[in-house]
């Protein structure tokens, strides 16, 4: 009857908005999961981009300076001078709400981190960098950075820790 039929097409009607629906939401949430994604990715390329070099390199100091004499820094700060595995001096610094590195020992500087990712805090902690110290040296590196995706600020923490390798005697 007419009747039976109008309440099929309303029922039918009903679970196919609620489909529809949670499709959508589904979507959604894919988007806001993506770019939060992608964030996380820029912000470990980075950390993992300064450790290898790190690893490798000698002479470390928390400073701006390109100086060469080791000093460690067990209370942090905010850049980080080292000659890399060629012999240049590398530096990594925040300024303002990026990660830069110069290879040169400063006199240019190159974004590490994307114009959408705002870095709010990055320390580096140098312990056992003086030679004769006996102490393998390290670098604690502390960073906090928040990224716009389509649901808002996220805000991510890494943190990781690199020893010096030491070449063969």
């Amino acid at each position: 009857t007419l009747l039976e039929m109008i309440v099929a097409v309303g029922v039918f009607s009903v679970a196919i908005l609620i489909a529809i629906s949670s499709f959508l939401n589904l979507q959604s949430v894919e988007k806001k999961v993506q770019a939060s994604f992608e964030v996380q990715t820029n912000l470990r390329f980075a950390l993992e981009i300064m450790a290898k070099e790190i690893r490798t390199g000698t002479s470390y100091h928390c400073n701006l300076s390109s100086g060469v004499e080791p000093v460690s820094c067990p209370s942090g700060l905010n850049s980080f001078t080292f000659k890399n595995a060629s012999g240049a001096v590398v530096i990594y610094r925040q300024n303002a709400d990026r990660i830069e590195k110069s290879s040169d020992g400063g006199s240019v500087f190159q974004p590490l981190t994307a114009s959408n990712i705002k870095v709010e805090n990055l320390k580096f902690y140098v312990v056992g960098a003086e030679t004769g110290d006996n102490i393998q040296p390290r670098v604690l590196i502390n960073m906090k950075a928040s990224g716009q995706t389509r649901s808002g600020q996220s805000v991510f923490g890494f943190q990781t820790m690199v020893s010096q390798r030491k070449p063969a005697p």
